[in-house]
């Protein structure tokens, strides 16, 4: 390789690690999936389909980008966990082709080594294609489509991407706002209003579905209920987190800082220089996302929102030994930074070292060994093992064959007391029969709160499925709390006990002469 042309030699490392990306993303197809939040991203599409809006028919704590585009995807391929996770990993590339086209200005070797440490972090979230992901590609091809293509149709883009992101997620609205925003501050006035125009017409789709929704269901799901009400109960105290967790929270501050320092530095020195400006522009977005940290401080979370300011973080540190040592910038240099960003979070958090060397084939045993993939009626999804996959199986040929299509189903855990988590997969598998609740996913101090419809939402269904594998919460936060007893006393005054397959329990109506 080294006897080619410089750019030749660009374009075979290029695609090195592209191959390197694609081959240690695969095994993420055959990961096990988690029961509601995958089940929800099969699930709240197909419904759209059927005519169903979110808000109104049921809570969704998200924007709709996610599942309107999902929608239209499942028109083309049919609802599958393989599609789901091809757009989930089209997020992921999306997001490092992005990031590749921010960096790159400074050196293919920053370039490349900024794109690994994203790719390194992302693979531990799955190719679930969350809202939060595909949030994060629009809006950094919106930063890059800013300050890259400053003509009347780059700005166009940028503003109608910077919409699209805020539609997949809204509480990212001052992360876009700042970052964009500060990239439209350079550019003449004619061009800014091309910018807002883009935007307003990206946010036309969501003004519609307001619209046909009612304010006050979007008001409710998207802020009301996930910032004020469920926030105490979804938040882990500092005291149970493991170490590296916090860690992790500090490197990523300290890191965002870093990357906004430089980037004003950069800044400085060059203000007409658009590799300054969207430099800038992405540690300002970086340091904005961190309330996705905050809100739940987990594995997930915090890995969700660091990836970003650790990739940039070699290039910060490039811009600053640039702008202190005199010598110029050498290749050498560069990978030197990006292994020691490595090396950093490898000692801070080298619990996230086991799940990356499974992705390259370097370690041991893990959880992927166990996946057994649930097959029923044409539709399949992975668990955990095959134990469970069997007991599920029982499940839904029992329901199947005592369930009429088109009867209503309710699933659920069976304490309906404190509704913090949901078999949201179910419903999926099961397509024939309509979901009787407004509550396909359970969220804390939501469906369980005082004057909840989760009680009436029961008295709707034919069926219920109550999972006992949900009874054993025990976080410690207001989710181990206990709502109404209500929900629990309309089963057992208007259902019966019809089956019962390992921890699930099937309910039928009571015949009205029964009751």
């Amino acid at each position: 390789m080294l006897s080619l042309p410089r750019s030749w030699r660009t374009v075979a490392l290029g695609i090195i690690v592209l191959l390197v990306i694609v081959g240690t993303a695969a095994p993420g197809y055959d990961a096990v999936a988690q029961r509601m939040d995958d089940g929800s991203v099969l699930l709240y599409p197909e419904l759209i389909l059927k005519g169903w809006l979110p808000y109104r028919d049921f809570e969704s704590f998200y924007g709709p980008a996610n599942a309107y585009l999902l929608a239209g995807v499942y028109a083309l391929f049919s609802p599958s966990i393989f599609a789901a996770r091809t757009v989930g990993f089209a997020y992921h590339l999306a997001i490092l082709a992005a990031l590749f086209c921010i960096v790159r200005p400074r050196g293919v070797c920053l370039a490349l080594g900024s794109v690994l440490i994203a790719h390194f972090f992302l693979l531990l979230t799955g190719l679930a294609p969350f809202a939060w992901i595909g949030s994060l590609a629009c809006a950094l091809w919106s930063i890059w489509l800013a300050a890259a293509r400053p003509g009347a149709r780059g700005i166009f883009l940028a503003g109608l991407l910077a919409a699209v992101a805020l539609l997949f997620r809204p509480d990212l609205t001052p992360a876009v706002l700042l970052s964009t925003g500060l990239l439209l501050l350079f550019q003449p006035g004619k061009i800014r209003w091309t910018g807002l125009a883009g935007f307003g017409l990206g946010m036309l789709p969501l003004i519609f579905l307001i619209y046909a929704v009612g304010f006050r269901n979007f008001f409710d799901n998207v802020f009301l209920y996930p910032v004020v009400f469920t926030n105490p109960a979804r938040k882990l105290p500092w005291a149970s987190l493991p170490p590296y967790v916090i860690y992790l929270l500090g490197f990523h501050l300290v890191a965002a800082l870093i990357n906004a320092g430089a980037g004003f530095l950069a800044l400085r020195k060059e203000t007409s220089a658009w590799p300054n400006r969207v430099f800038l522009a992405a540690a300002i977005f970086a340091l904005g996302i961190t309330h996705e940290a905050l809100q739940r401080m987990d594995s997930g979370h915090i890995t969700l929102c660091c990836f970003l300011s650790l990739a940039l973080l070699p290039v910060s540190l490039a811009i600053l030994f640039d702008h202190w040592i005199a010598r110029p910038a050498s290749q050498s240099r560069h990978l030197l930074l990006v292994a020691v960003t490595l090396l950093l979070v490898a000692g801070m958090a080298p619990e996230l070292i086991f799940p990356v060397r499974q992705a390259f084939g370097a370690g041991g045993r893990s959880k992927k060994d166990d996946v057994v993939f649930l097959e029923h009626h044409g539709r399949s999804f992975p668990m955990e093992s095959l134990s469970v996959a069997r007991e599920t199986s029982e499940l839904l040929e029992t329901i199947t064959n005592l369930a009429s299509t088109g009867q209503r189903l309710f699933v659920g855990p069976a304490d309906l007391r404190r509704t913090n988590y949901n078999d949201t997969f179910l419903y999926h598998l099961l397509p024939q029969l309509k979901p009787a609740t407004y509550f396909l996913e359970m969220n804390p101090l939501s469906a369980n709160r005082p004057g909840s419809r989760l009680s009436a939402d029961l008295l709707s269904a034919d069926w219920l499925i109550l999972d006992h594998r949900l009874d054993d919460w025990n976080e410690p936060n207001e989710s181990s709390r206990f709502g109404s007893d209500a929900p629990n006393q309309v089963v057992q005054s208007n259902f019966e006990l019809r089956d019962q397959r390992g921890s699930y329990d099937i309910y039928r109506k009571k015949n009205p002469g029964s009751r």
